[in-house]
């Protein structure tokens, strides 16, 4: 078996942090549902979105393990997921007449982080 070079594995570690990507941008089972008022859909998505911006500035500073790089953007994958997800909700329930709040479902590593930014009132 021949050894790999240098540029060889580069290759194949951008390609297995492509599938990550892809694997990342895929919501798991639901097992949480959240309401949220439609008054506070703009300041949740500020939220989601600063904390977003943090952590791409966290990537692209020098300093970090391998593993922590990767933690951090997986976070991050789950952090634009659930922005897609509350943003959709969002605007299907401002098309409903007198609607007050929408539910989102989230999966476990949503819901953890979701819960971490903002506060969560269990029913």
């Amino acid at each position: 078996m021949e050894r790999m070079t240098g540029k060889e594995t580069v290759k194949n570690m951008e390609h297995l942090v492509r599938l990550l990507h892809k694997e990342w941008e895929r919501s798991g089972r639901t097992k949480a549902e959240v309401s949220v008022d439609i008054t506070d859909k703009k300041e949740v998505g500020v939220k989601l979105a600063a904390e977003i911006q943090e952590r791409q500035k966290q990537l692209e500073t020098a300093g970090m393990d391998f593993k922590e790089c990767m933690e951090l953007s997986k976070e991050n994958f789950v952090l634009l997921r659930l922005a897609r997800k509350i943003k959709k909700a969002g605007d299907r329930a401002g098309r409903r007449e007198n609607a007050v709040s929408f539910t989102v479902e989230m999966d476990k590593e949503e819901y953890r982080l979701f819960s971490t930014l903002i506060k969560v009132q269990e029913a």
